[in-house]
């Protein structure tokens, strides 16, 4: 059996599925060098590289809702039967049930013929790619971002290989009123700081930090969070005057993302508590792009709700065409599972590495030197784990102002996280959680919260990344080693090629990859 699954909203991504095996999932960004970009892949050309043949795929998994694409054209399916958007309860408050009356059966045209398919609604693929890719036979699901499907957040429990029930809103759902996350961290990005409106929220996550929570501020957010969720901060109501701009260097543009974080964060207890009571269940896995959210996650963790929690790799859109495919294999299909975290490393191959290279690279570290690696399948998702990542001393007091003002060229609030040896409280093995951090001890990772937001790597992981941290640690007596993405204001490198150029553009002093070391002064 052999499953092809597209998601064209904006993080546009396809999922190939073969026996239940993941062959591969690609972001089209990625490809594209266009961030975020969205619609339609080049579908003949990614199977042939995969060595599908176009008349090989026997399903086809798709989110119908329409997008426009990048040309200012609407993307329409060609497909057969009725939708689930188009049921009469699809747009009823709160609406609860099976996962059966948001998904629906149909026949779908792609690749020049008519291919047997399923649609499946925006959350609910949220949630099964969220348990389903989790180390959990059983566990409740709560996900949350800027919408998608016209809603923004929901609920949900399952165990074995299905989804038992899913619930929307949060019990926030009332006539027009309905909770939006992710919406309003966007739009104070957008409209009060000049962001990029799916760059703001994890710029912003940072920069709370420096700032306090002030409880008049979360009430305004909360009120725009139910019923404005698309519209600037209303700054005038804080005797600002009518300017809606912020700067980041304000302490009251500081203490407004303090607010956000904190109101989130309250939120995320709120939804868990709903959760537990509703469902009895053990463990919670969190998704959606809301679930990016560090300190939220953390909370939700430490909370004594539950024994355990879970965030996948990819919890924001670009894991979409994952969660329909295993929603279909698992749910649709009925294949059992073993439940075992899903490795994050689905993407290009960029290619095997030497171990016998470790050494050096632990010199070039110890001398104070940026290395940036890449090799093997590219890391999906937003975080960088080691495949496609720049790493540096984290013990260098300068080491963030260094990477900002040489390489990365990005805000000087944005923190930096380390790829860590061994157990630290938190399932934290893709960048998902928080864990306190000493500045004396490691200042170039440490937020000014006395945070960081770490890569735990342990047994049966990369073992590369195993050694390299093994190897620096019997160097130098430091178990960590700062590590972020490999890109400066692009996407993440996929290929070598890419990561040569950004290594030849930038101030990053060393490059490894399947080819070999190279330096820019050898």
């Amino acid at each position: 059996m052999r499953i092809l699954s597209l998601y064209y909203g904006h993080d546009a991504n396809l999922t190939l599925l073969d026996e239940g095996e993941v062959v591969v999932l690609l972001e089209k960004e990625r490809l594209t060098r266009i961030k975020h970009d969205q619609g339609p892949m080049d579908l003949e050309a990614i199977l042939e590289q995969y060595g599908w043949a176009p008349d090989s795929v026997d399903l086809v998994v798709i989110n119908p809702y329409l997008r426009p694409v990048r040309d200012g054209k609407p993307f329409a399916w060609q497909m057969e039967g009725e939708r689930y958007d188009h049921r009469p309860d699809y747009k009823q408050d709160g609406w609860a049930g099976p996962p059966e009356g948001r998904m629906s059966r149909h026949r779908i045209r792609l690749l020049g013929r008519w291919i047997e398919g399923y649609a499946v609604d925006h959350h609910l693929a949220h949630a099964a790619g969220a348990l389903f890719a989790s180390p959990f036979d059983a566990a409740g699901m709560i996900t949350a971002d800027g919408s998608g499907d016209l809603r923004a957040c929901a609920l949900a429990w399952g165990s074995g290989h299905r989804i038992h029930a899913i619930e929307y809103g949060w019990g926030y759902e009332n006539k027009k009123m309905q909770l939006n996350i992710g919406a309003v961290w966007a739009s104070l990005g957008e409209y009060n700081f000049g962001m990029k409106r799916l760059e703001g929220a994890g710029k912003l996550m940072g920069l709370a930090s420096y700032g306090a929570p002030q409880e008049e501020i979360g009430a305004v957010l909360r009120q725009q969070m139910l019923f404005y969720p698309y519209a600037p901060f209303q700054t005038f109501r804080f005797g600002r005057g009518e300017e809606l701009g912020l700067d980041p260097q304000d302490r009251f543009a500081q203490d407004v993302c303090a607010s956000l974080q904190k109101l989130t964060t309250d939120l995320y207890l709120e939804a868990a508590a709903r959760l537990k009571g509703r469902w009895k269940v053990e463990r919670a896995v969190l998704t959606g792009g809301c679930s990016m959210n560090c300190i939220a996650n953390t909370a939700v963790h430490h909370s004594g709700l539950f024994a355990d929690t879970w965030v996948q790799a990819q919890p924001h859109d670009g894991g979409l065409s994952l969660g329909q495919a295993l929603f279909v294999w698992h749910h649709v299909l009925g294949n059992p599972r073993a439940p075992k975290p899903l490795t994050p490393y689905l993407g290009t191959d960029a290619g095997p590495i030497r171990v016998e290279l470790i050494p050096e690279i632990v010199g070039f570290l110890e001398a104070g030197k940026s290395v940036g690696l890449c090799y093997g399948r590219a890391e999906s998702g937003p975080r960088a784990l080691g495949h496609r990542s720049i790493l540096l001393d984290p013990r260098i007091p300068d080491g963030k102002e260094r990477l900002n003002r040489e390489v990365k060229q990005r805000e000087w609030f944005r923190p930096y996280a380390p790829m860590v040896l061994g157990d630290l409280g938190v399932p934290s093995k893709f960048m998902s959680y928080v864990v306190s951090c000493d500045p004396a001890e490691a200042p170039a990772v440490a937020h000014v919260d006395g945070t960081t937001r770490p890569q735990v790597v342990g047994a049966g992981d990369d073992p590369f990344i195993v050694r390299l941290l093994k190897a620096w640690r019997e160097k130098t007596g430091c178990r960590m080693i700062l590590n972020t993405s490999f890109n400066c204001q692009e996407p993440l490198v996929n290929t070598v090629e890419e990561a040569r150029a950004t290594w030849k553009r930038t101030g990053l002093d060393v490059l490894v990859t399947p080819r070999g070391v190279e330096t820019k002064n050898g």
